[in-house]
């Protein structure tokens, strides 16, 4: 039985299929009647069966066509014909590899061939024959003599498939590198504990010590590394929202299953479903540990900057009170020089708080504090030979920092006006060091002028010599002692360095 092409097929008129029936019958000899009609059945039979089968091979919506045992084509649908982009009537009855001699020696032509000696079908994708970078799908199988193809051109799906696996690809390489997170997907059910981890990210191991297919068989490992006290909150806030379907985000702290270190975490899981009905929950579990001390932190430093203003400004305050306090007469001619004094005490004050605030105010280094007083004078000693600072470079608490700041500052203003740094030959030695004590270790420091005129005791302690005695002693629970040797002023620091 041979396929006709499908419009006279689909268009068979009955009226003139039984008028050729009775014509036959009519015409034949008695004898063989019955012959006769035995054939117009079987053509009238045929007829409808391939009218009826054309009308399916057009609605399959795959191409498809048939070759006889000599290669030609016998049959084409019209998808086929919309796909080889020629009128099937150009095409029936020639043989295929006349039509396309580009496929010799291809692997498709070896594959029709085999099916047409074997017998047996085959399904197999292969590169379209003249379409160039067009991929199809094959069906070939034995049919009425020769072989009949179905195919459909599945290059956009097989793009669509590659580009979905590149996607996932790049995915699953950013969440299984991602530096202080993990990605994660779960099941959706009302009961938490019957939830199922689908996918985790090999990061799973490093955020938690846990190895990702470990915390996928089981999520209660990763559960129980969560400390005691966030547990009954967390476990509360994942059930309520599994109730409302609502997306959960929540902070708590979990034990490292292989360091013992204890870290902050952070979850974000959002409901999703799928187009198949389905419910999951994707997830991102993050490391802020970090972030928590930062937070921290910055606590410390705002309660510390407060603190700092108030005791700044009382500073002030007591700077300003002594610095103007004049009596007698002389009090108008007298200002500009103790403005010039409370200035330089202010400018004093911000250097210490210009190294501590480089220093988040957690200290500041005590050869910086030193050469920071002597700035002021620096060309007092070019070459080094007038002030000389000797020792180590100390980490100091920011209280200390500020204290010796404003007493050297004192000592410099003072050796300027009055001691050895007023003298061409005048020199300054600070030098300092550590000693272990029973309360601590301590610093030891010594302020020592030579080279000056010659110096007596003051007849009134100023301001200047209260604030290095008195209000560093004070400030920092130590011991200061200035001595006015004639040959210089000595001063000795001795207090605790914590």
């Amino acid at each position: 039985m041979s396929i006709p092409n499908p419009a006279p097929a689909v268009s068979i008129d009955l009226e003139q299929l039984t008028s050729d029936l009775v014509a036959s019958i009519s015409a034949s000899p008695r004898g063989a009647l019955s012959d006769a009609l035995q054939q117009a059945l079987a053509r009238t039979v045929e007829a409808k069966v391939n009218a009826q089968l054309a009308v399916v091979l057009e609605g399959i919506g795959d191409a498809f066509y048939s070759l006889d045992a000599h290669w030609r084509f016998s049959y084409i649908n019209r998808a086929a014909e919309g796909y080889f982009g020629l009128p099937r009537q150009a095409m029936l009855h020639k043989v295929i590899w006349d039509m396309f001699p580009e496929s010799e020696g291809t692997d498709l032509r070896g594959r029709y061939e085999e099916v047409f000696l074997s017998g047996r079908p085959l399904s197999f994708e292969g590169e379209a024959v003249g379409r160039p970078g067009r991929h199809l799908e094959f069906h070939v199988f034995p049919y009425n003599g020769g072989i009949g193809v179905s195919f459909r051109d599945w290059t956009e799906r097989r793009r669509a498939e590659e580009e979905l696996r590149a996607s996932e690809a790049r995915l699953s390489a950013l969440a299984n590198n991602a530096p202080a997170c993990m990605f994660y997907q779960t099941s959706h059910s009302p009961a938490y504990h019957a939830r199922k981890v689908l996918y985790v990210s090999k990061t799973c191991e490093r955020l938690t010590g846990v190895p990702a297919e470990e915390a996928q068989a089981n999520p209660d490992l990763l559960y129980n590394l969560v400390l005691p006290q966030h547990r009954e909150r967390l476990l509360a806030r994942r059930l309520e929202s599994l109730r409302d379907f609502a997306e959960c985000e929540e902070e708590f702290e979990m034990r490292h299953a292989k360091t013992g270190e204890i870290r902050w975490h952070r979850i974000i899981t959002t409901p999703r479903r799928l187009e198949n009905g389905g419910i999951v929950w994707d997830g991102i579990e993050i490391d802020i540990t970090d972030h928590k001390r930062s937070e921290e932190h910055l606590r410390l430093l705002l309660n510390e900057l407060n603190h700092r203003v108030k005791n700044t400004l009382a500073t002030v305050q007591s700077l300003a009170s002594q610095s103007f306090q004049v009596r007698g007469a002389n009090r108008a001619r007298d200002l500009p020089a103790l403005y010039a004094t409370f200035e330089a005490r202010l400018f004093a004050l911000a250097r210490g708080h210009d190294i501590l605030t480089r220093e988040n105010w957690e200290g500041a280094g005590l050869v910086e504090i030193v050469a920071q007083a002597f700035a002021p004078y620096r060309d007092l000693s070019e070459d080094g030979g007038r002030i000389r600072l000797e020792g180590p470079d100390l980490r100091v608490s920011p209280a200390m920092a500020l204290s010796l700041s404003m007493a050297m500052h004192e000592l410099c203003t003072n050796a300027v006006k009055y001691g050895a740094l007023g003298a061409p030959e005048g020199r300054v030695r600070v030098s300092w060091s550590t000693l272990d004590a029973a309360s601590g270790p301590r610093l030891s420091m010594r302020w020592e002028e030579h080279g000056g005129p010659p110096v007596s005791p003051p007849s009134r302690k100023g301001f200047g010599s209260r604030l290095i005695q008195d209000g560093l002693a004070r400030e920092l629970n130590g011991e200061v002692r200035l001595v006015y040797q004639p040959e210089g002023v000595v001063c000795t620091i001795d207090v605790p360095l914590s």
